[in-house]
Protein backbone atom coordinates (compact mmCIF):
# COMPACT_ATOMS: atom_id res chain seq x y z
CA UNK A 1 0.00 0.00 0.00
CA UNK A 2 1.11 3.70 -0.33
CA UNK A 3 -0.83 5.07 2.23
CA UNK A 4 -1.34 2.17 4.63
CA UNK A 5 0.16 -1.04 5.27
CA UNK A 6 0.88 -3.87 3.16
CA UNK A 7 -1.51 -6.81 3.28
CA UNK A 8 -0.75 -9.87 5.47
CA UNK A 9 0.09 -13.55 4.32
CA UNK A 10 -1.23 -15.99 6.71
CA UNK A 11 -0.44 -19.66 6.51
CA UNK A 12 -2.02 -22.00 9.29
CA UNK A 13 -3.16 -25.71 10.06
CA UNK A 14 -6.67 -26.64 10.97
CA UNK A 15 -8.33 -26.73 14.54
CA UNK A 16 -9.27 -29.82 15.94
CA UNK A 17 -11.27 -29.93 19.06
CA UNK A 18 -10.87 -33.55 20.03
CA UNK A 19 -7.64 -34.37 18.02
CA UNK A 20 -4.09 -33.27 16.95
CA UNK A 21 -4.03 -30.00 14.66
CA UNK A 22 -3.35 -30.02 11.26
CA UNK A 23 0.54 -29.74 10.28
CA UNK A 24 2.12 -27.09 8.06
CA UNK A 25 4.80 -27.94 6.25
CA UNK A 26 7.21 -26.33 4.23
CA UNK A 27 10.04 -28.13 2.26
CA UNK A 28 11.97 -27.65 -0.72
CA UNK A 29 12.17 -29.85 -3.82
CA UNK A 30 14.86 -33.25 -3.78
CA UNK A 31 18.06 -32.93 -5.93
CA UNK A 32 18.56 -36.93 -7.10
CA UNK A 33 21.42 -35.80 -8.57
CA UNK A 34 22.62 -32.58 -6.91
CA UNK A 35 21.36 -30.54 -4.05
CA UNK A 36 18.14 -29.96 -2.41
CA UNK A 37 16.64 -26.60 -2.92
CA UNK A 38 16.58 -23.93 -0.80
CA UNK A 39 14.66 -22.52 1.85
CA UNK A 40 14.31 -19.03 2.86
CA UNK A 41 12.56 -17.07 5.51
CA UNK A 42 13.41 -13.59 5.75
CA UNK A 43 12.12 -10.31 6.69
CA UNK A 44 11.95 -7.19 4.52
CA UNK A 45 14.00 -4.38 4.62
CA UNK A 46 13.36 -1.28 6.69
CA UNK A 47 12.53 1.78 4.83
CA UNK A 48 14.66 5.20 6.46
CA UNK A 49 12.21 5.91 9.16
CA UNK A 50 11.62 2.21 10.38
CA UNK A 51 13.37 -1.13 11.40
CA UNK A 52 13.34 -4.54 9.24
CA UNK A 53 10.24 -6.67 9.90
CA UNK A 54 10.38 -9.44 13.05
CA UNK A 55 11.13 -12.62 13.08
CA UNK A 56 9.35 -15.10 15.52
CA UNK A 57 9.73 -18.79 15.63
CA UNK A 58 8.18 -20.21 19.02
CA UNK A 59 5.94 -23.05 19.78
CA UNK A 60 2.53 -22.57 21.06
CA UNK A 61 1.66 -22.68 24.85
CA UNK A 62 0.16 -25.35 26.85
CA UNK A 63 -2.12 -24.71 29.76
CA UNK A 64 -2.37 -28.30 31.10
CA UNK A 65 0.84 -29.94 29.36
CA UNK A 66 3.88 -29.64 27.84
CA UNK A 67 4.47 -27.02 25.18
CA UNK A 68 5.78 -28.10 21.57
CA UNK A 69 9.80 -28.49 21.45
CA UNK A 70 11.26 -25.70 18.95
CA UNK A 71 14.01 -27.73 17.07
CA UNK A 72 16.77 -25.92 14.56
CA UNK A 73 19.40 -28.29 13.21
CA UNK A 74 21.04 -29.62 10.15
CA UNK A 75 20.56 -33.12 8.50
CA UNK A 76 23.28 -36.31 8.94
CA UNK A 77 25.57 -37.17 6.24
CA UNK A 78 26.41 -40.47 5.63
CA UNK A 79 29.70 -39.87 3.23
CA UNK A 80 30.23 -36.01 4.06
CA UNK A 81 30.27 -33.32 6.46
CA UNK A 82 27.24 -32.80 8.15
CA UNK A 83 25.92 -29.23 7.29
CA UNK A 84 26.48 -25.99 9.91
CA UNK A 85 24.10 -24.30 11.92
CA UNK A 86 25.26 -20.75 12.29
CA UNK A 87 23.50 -17.47 14.70
CA UNK A 88 24.68 -14.57 14.17
CA UNK A 89 23.54 -10.83 14.70
CA UNK A 90 23.87 -7.59 12.73
CA UNK A 91 25.96 -4.74 13.65
CA UNK A 92 25.36 -1.11 13.72
CA UNK A 93 27.22 1.68 11.96
CA UNK A 94 25.66 4.39 14.71
CA UNK A 95 24.33 2.63 17.35
CA UNK A 96 25.43 -1.13 19.16
CA UNK A 97 25.68 -4.22 17.29
CA UNK A 98 22.80 -6.65 18.49
CA UNK A 99 22.91 -8.87 21.20
CA UNK A 100 22.48 -12.87 21.57
CA UNK A 101 20.45 -14.23 24.16
CA UNK A 102 20.30 -17.91 25.29
CA UNK A 103 18.44 -19.00 28.36
CA UNK A 104 16.74 -22.17 29.90
CA UNK A 105 12.94 -21.43 30.68
CA UNK A 106 11.77 -20.35 34.06
CA UNK A 107 9.68 -22.43 36.18
CA UNK A 108 7.89 -21.96 39.22
CA UNK A 109 7.71 -24.95 40.98
CA UNK A 110 9.95 -26.88 39.60
CA UNK A 111 13.77 -26.36 38.67
CA UNK A 112 14.24 -24.37 35.66
CA UNK A 113 15.36 -25.38 32.34
CA UNK A 114 19.17 -26.46 31.49
CA UNK A 115 21.24 -24.88 29.06
CA UNK A 116 23.80 -27.17 27.25
CA UNK A 117 26.84 -26.16 25.21
CA UNK A 118 28.95 -29.34 23.89
CA UNK A 119 31.18 -29.84 20.51
CA UNK A 120 30.36 -32.69 18.29
CA UNK A 121 31.92 -35.95 19.46
CA UNK A 122 34.84 -37.36 17.08
CA UNK A 123 34.50 -41.54 17.36
CA UNK A 124 37.67 -41.98 15.42
CA UNK A 125 39.56 -38.92 16.33
CA UNK A 126 39.33 -35.72 17.79
CA UNK A 127 36.45 -33.98 19.16
CA UNK A 128 35.01 -30.94 18.15
CA UNK A 129 36.79 -27.75 20.01
CA UNK A 130 34.06 -24.92 22.13
CA UNK A 131 35.15 -21.54 22.01
CA UNK A 132 34.07 -18.51 24.01
CA UNK A 133 35.62 -15.61 23.96
CA UNK A 134 34.58 -11.90 23.69
CA UNK A 135 35.36 -9.65 20.40
CA UNK A 136 38.51 -7.62 20.51
CA UNK A 137 38.30 -4.22 21.59
CA UNK A 138 38.27 -1.13 19.06
CA UNK A 139 40.92 2.09 18.80
CA UNK A 140 39.09 3.88 21.65
CA UNK A 141 37.44 0.85 23.63
CA UNK A 142 38.73 -2.50 25.41
CA UNK A 143 37.71 -5.84 24.63
CA UNK A 144 34.36 -7.51 25.57
CA UNK A 145 34.50 -8.81 29.21
CA UNK A 146 33.41 -12.58 29.90
CA UNK A 147 31.72 -13.38 32.93
CA UNK A 148 31.42 -16.86 34.34
CA UNK A 149 29.14 -16.95 37.60
CA UNK A 150 26.63 -18.87 39.00
CA UNK A 151 22.72 -17.32 40.19
CA UNK A 152 22.22 -16.07 43.83
CA UNK A 153 20.45 -17.77 46.12
CA UNK A 154 17.66 -16.65 49.06
CA UNK A 155 17.02 -19.66 50.74
CA UNK A 156 19.60 -21.99 50.23
CA UNK A 157 22.84 -22.75 48.42
CA UNK A 158 24.20 -21.27 44.99
CA UNK A 159 25.17 -23.50 41.90
CA UNK A 160 28.50 -24.62 41.51
CA UNK A 161 31.22 -23.45 39.35
CA UNK A 162 33.47 -25.95 37.68
CA UNK A 163 36.25 -25.93 35.73
CA UNK A 164 38.29 -29.11 35.05
CA UNK A 165 39.48 -31.01 31.49
CA UNK A 166 38.04 -34.51 31.35
CA UNK A 167 39.96 -38.09 32.66
CA UNK A 168 41.42 -39.96 30.07
CA UNK A 169 41.63 -43.74 30.03
CA UNK A 170 44.67 -44.41 27.78
CA UNK A 171 46.61 -41.57 27.82
CA UNK A 172 47.40 -38.48 29.68
CA UNK A 173 44.55 -36.08 31.11
CA UNK A 174 44.12 -32.46 29.42
CA UNK A 175 45.72 -29.61 31.34
CA UNK A 176 43.80 -26.35 32.33
CA UNK A 177 45.77 -23.18 31.30
CA UNK A 178 44.14 -19.69 32.96
CA UNK A 179 46.94 -16.66 31.84
CA UNK A 180 46.28 -13.29 31.92
CA UNK A 181 46.94 -11.04 28.76
CA UNK A 182 50.46 -8.48 28.68
CA UNK A 183 50.64 -4.73 28.65
CA UNK A 184 53.09 -2.67 25.88
CA UNK A 185 51.70 0.85 27.38
CA UNK A 186 50.47 -0.19 30.56
CA UNK A 187 50.78 -3.13 33.22
CA UNK A 188 49.72 -6.32 32.86
CA UNK A 189 46.11 -7.67 33.45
Amino acid sequence: GTSGAGGALSAAGGRSAGKTGGALAVASGEGAATSGGRVAVRSANGGTGGTSGRLSFSSGSSTTGNSGELRLGSGAATAGRGGGVVVGVGGGTSGAGGALSAAGGRSAGKTGGALAVASGEGAATSGGRVAVRSANGGTGGTSGRLSFSSGSSTTGNSGELRLGSGAATAGRGGGVVVGVGGGTSGAGG
